[in-house]
């Protein structure tokens, strides 16, 4: 049944994009925390610079410049051979516009902010001697906030604002694969699947207003996303503790209930085993 509903969800988003509705996007995908853990004491720690494919769109016959970007901060520790620790925060900066609003014209320039910092705690284990395959399981929760502030002109053509902030809860729960090459790549499969709570609504859109934006029904009931990713890492052989990390994933809604999110997020950054960093700093010292 979860596929079927994520291909009918997936089928209106698509729709809702090439029709005049202008969506109210309350949810966008984090980048994925999949530490290369081995035994006690090794750790990670990331910087990711994150976006997301966005059109542009003009308004008035002037360029709006659409944008969907951000950064993610990871960090994990490994306090045994087995289990582990991490640690994330995610921030984004969005702005999406429309032509239409409601079926009716309107000139509509919504600009977004998003932050979120989570907790988890995962199982790692060797899959072979070698330990060039491992599998891990991550779960934990996360707490932020998400707001927006919609600004444009009605049917009227008279300038309006409207604002919409929400408190949001994520629990997650995060297995992957990962492969380990013999020359400093590591590639990952992580299938997330995270479920939103939204409380605390703060908005003064009026009642029809978050009916036509599918915003009524937000504190309801919580929605599920399924979050697969596919994460790459490459090492540097002189540099042992410093990795490049390129990440793709989706989010797939998958609850009854519709709501209008990001499907993409695309991510790249430096990652840090800090221990090894260490290491290395204090045998270049000694030569």
């Amino acid at each position: 049944m979860k596929p079927v509903l994520c291909f009918f969800n997936f089928a209106f988003l698509l729709f809702c994009l090439s029709s005049c509705y202008t969506p109210r996007y309350m949810y966008s995908p984090s980048a994925h925390n999949v530490p290369m853990l081995t035994k006690k004491g090794d750790s990670k720690l990331a910087v990711n610079y994150s976006v997301n494919p966005v059109d542009n769109s003009v308004k008035d016959s002037i360029p709006v410049k659409a944008k969907a970007r951000g950064y993610d901060l990871q960090a994990a520790y490994a306090i045994t051979n087995h289990w582990a620790v991490q640690l994330n925060y995610f921030h984004r900066t969005e702005r999406n516009a429309g032509d239409f609003d409601a079926g009716n014209r309107d000139s509509v320039v919504i600009n977004y902010k998003r932050n979120l910092t989570e907790i988890g705690l995962g199982y790692f284990h060797a899959l072979n001697e070698n330990k060039r395959s491992f599998v891990q399981v991550f779960a934990g929760a996360g707490f932020g906030k998400f707001s927006f502030v919609d600004n444009g002109r009605d049917q009227n053509g008279v300038y309006r604002s409207h604002y919409h902030h929400v408190n949001v809860t994520r629990l997650f729960i995060q297995p992957a694969l990962t492969v380990r090459g013999k020359r400093n790549f590591a590639a990952s499969l992580s299938l997330r699947s995270s479920i939103i709570f939204f409380k605390n609504i703060a908005t003064d859109y009026n009642a029809t207003e978050l009916n036509n934006y599918k915003l009524d029904s937000l504190s309801y009931s919580p929605r599920v996303f399924w979050e697969p990713a596919m994460v790459n890492t490459f090492g540097f052989k002189k540099l042992p503790g410093v990795q490049l990390e390129f990440q793709m994933g989706f989010a797939f809604l998958v609850s009854r209930r519709f709501v209008d999110a990001r499907v993409f997020n695309i991510s790249g950054g430096l990652l840090f085993d800090l221990p090894k960093v260490f290491a290395l700093s204090k045998h270049s010292s000694k030569n």
